[in-house]
């Protein structure tokens, strides 16, 4: 099945093949939501830009989008988001074997131009259902993928991830690492490190913390040694000097925009602003991706303060990511959601047709989100009934609990079960404000699109979200495809040539290491790094060796799930 493009998209993506043709290698060959047509090749030259923001709200619906903007005129009078006037198309989320997406596929399709499986990162598939995505053969299964950040590495220009979440959470680690669980978030950590990025800045110190990594690495001491500034407050963000900087500012995600303190966790808008600071320092240009990570986790509470909040502190940095591509004029922006999240919506059974008084009373009243609600009252561990109604009407306003409420407040609060706590707090100030959720996880219907670019050819009409990918690489001039053949070489076929024999170390099962043997020489590649040893001499890969399967395990143990960079392969010929 093929999609019909918008014309504007046709031709921005024909350029951008023209291009590749003539450079070499380019796009991948999945993308199904255009079709050459005809288009001088200038167009190409047109598209081109020095530096590409992209922007994702995680979990960001439509009706989500609807309350950040109801809940911003509420609170300041201003009745519209710093992206309303850039909408132009929607992007189908659906992942490689089903209709709804989780949050690691849906980011590698927006990194790398393919779709892939559930709760994979910037891999090939495991396998094809879907219609519109190009099967694959065996081989290519669960193999890893280029990203348009690492494309940008290779071209020279200087990369960013700013985050709320954990900075090796789903979403950023789509775009910064490769493995075939999100949740082994101290690989991806690990991967990220040693890729090189010139800013990242969110959540998630633990991932570095020797005393609480299963492997032992001191990776704060490895950013230390690769020319990093590291902070975790306010202050040593607003006070870090330009150059390589990592800022780690809570030990798991960071607070929800609300109940932030400061002092000790700067905005999103903050750390996107010193992002745009030192990246735009780079001759070349660069490449930035933005998330507003706790959209997404406010949705799932079915919260819809802690959703609107997180959504205006997405707008607030999305305000100062297009000031700066408006007064820069070589910088494109796309803004769009991996998915959406909760099934929302503005209306529920109980209300007609909501009255702006009923809406504005309920989301004007909280002064935490119910997250922060949920917390407060399970911080004493005798809680009961008293202390929970108390909580709950000075940090939400909720006062007027009806008596079909009350046995169930009471029983989650003697559960004491914090999601079931939250969930019921969020649930309870959504009627408040006539608002509906169908349930807590991702929705599978498109989401919008918003583009500037200084000359006008963004994307139009329904996209895929794979064409994403494309269309950084058009406006960048990367070669995803050429930079897959660099950086992932199966470990086999990069060293057929010298006929080194392969082995894997496993002695330290959390760090595995290949080890390639040849006429008494001995390279050793510890998985997650970019630093080898041969003979016991370090040296610099240029890219990261991937084992695509977890630590520990007898598969880690099998040289065909390794990859290494082809630079690898040469050092024993």
């Amino acid at each position: 099945m093929r999609t019909r493009p918008s014309r504007v998209f046709g031709l921005i993506l024909l350029a951008a093949s023209l291009a590749a043709a003539a450079s070499g290698p380019g796009l991948p060959d999945q993308s199904v939501s255009f079709a050459p047509g005809s288009v001088p090749p200038r167009r190409a030259r047109d598209l081109r830009v020095d530096n590409f923001i992209l922007l994702i709200p995680d979990g960001m619906g439509i009706a989500q989008t609807t309350l950040g903007r109801w809940y911003k005129f509420v609170k300041t009078g201003e009745n519209r988001l710093s992206f309303d006037d850039l909408a132009c198309g929607l992007v189908r989320t659906y992942w490689a074997t089903g209709l709804i997406t989780d949050s690691a596929p849906a980011a590698s399709a927006m990194a790398t131009g393919f779709k892939t499986s559930a709760g994979a990162v910037s891999l090939r598939p495991g396998k094809v259902s879907m219609p519109g995505v190009q099967p694959l053969a065996e081989a290519e299964a669960f193999t890893p993928v280029a990203t348009v950040l690492e494309a940008a590495q290779a071209r020279g220009l200087a990369t960013g991830l700013v985050v709320t979440s954990e900075f090796p959470h789903a979403t950023p680690a789509g775009f910064s690492s490769h493995h075939s669980q999100r949740s082994a978030l101290e690989i991806l950590a690990e991967q990220q490190v040693y890729l090189g990025l010139d800013v990242v800045l969110g959540g998630g110190r633990k991932y570095l913390d020797p005393k609480i990594r299963k492997d032992g690495e001191d990776l704060v001491r490895v950013l230390a040694e690769r020319g990093y500034r590291y902070v975790t407050d306010s202050a040593g963000l607003a006070d870090a000097p330009p150059g390589r900087l990592w800022g780690a500012f809570a030990e798991a995600g960071m607070s929800r925009d609300l109940d932030r303190d400061p002092a000790k966790e700067p905005s999103l808008e903050a750390m996107t602003r010193k992002a745009l600071n030192i990246l735009s320092r780079s001759k070349k240009g660069f490449f930035l991706m933005v998330e507003g990570s706790q959209v997404d986790w406010g949705a799932h509470a079915n919260d819809p303060v802690g959703t609107a909040t997180e959504i205006l502190a997405f707008d607030r940095a999305a305000a100062a990511a297009l000031e700066f591509a408006r007064r820069n004029g070589r910088t494109a922006v796309l803004i769009a959601a991996d998915h959406s999240t909760g099934g929302m919506s503005i209306g529920n059974p109980d209300v007609g047709d909501l009255p702006l008084e009923r809406f504005a009373e309920a989301m004007r009243r909280p002064k935490a989100t119910p997250t922060r609600a949920a917390e407060t009252i399970l911080d004493d561990p005798r809680a009961g009934l008293d202390r929970a109604r108390l909580i709950a009407a000075e940090l939400l306003g909720i006062d007027d609990w009806k008596p079909a409420e009350i046995p169930g407040l009471e029983g989650v609060v003697k559960e004491r079960n914090f999601k079931k706590l939250e969930l019921f707090l969020g649930q309870a100030l959504s009627r408040r404000a006539g608002l509906g959720w169908v349930f807590t996880g991702h929705g599978g219907e498109d989401v919008a699109l918003y583009g500037f670019h200084p000359r006008g050819l963004r994307p139009e009409g329904v996209i895929q979200n794979t064409d994403i990918a494309l269309y950084i690489q058009a406006c960048l001039g990367l070669d995803l495809r050429g930079q897959t053949a660099e950086r992932f070489l199966r470990a086999d076929e990069a060293f057929r040539t010298s006929g080194a024999k392969l082995s894997v170390d496993a002695s330290e099962p959390m760090n595995p290491v290949l080890v390639a043997s040849v006429r008494g020489r001995t390279l050793r590649l510890p998985a997650g790094k970019s630093l080898a040893s041969l003979d016991g001499k370090p040296i610099e890969l240029g890219g990261v060796v991937v084992c695509i399967v977890a630590f520990g395990s007898a598969a880690a143990a099998e040289t065909r799930s390794w990859f290494v960079p082809r630079r690898a392969g040469t050092l024993l010929d």
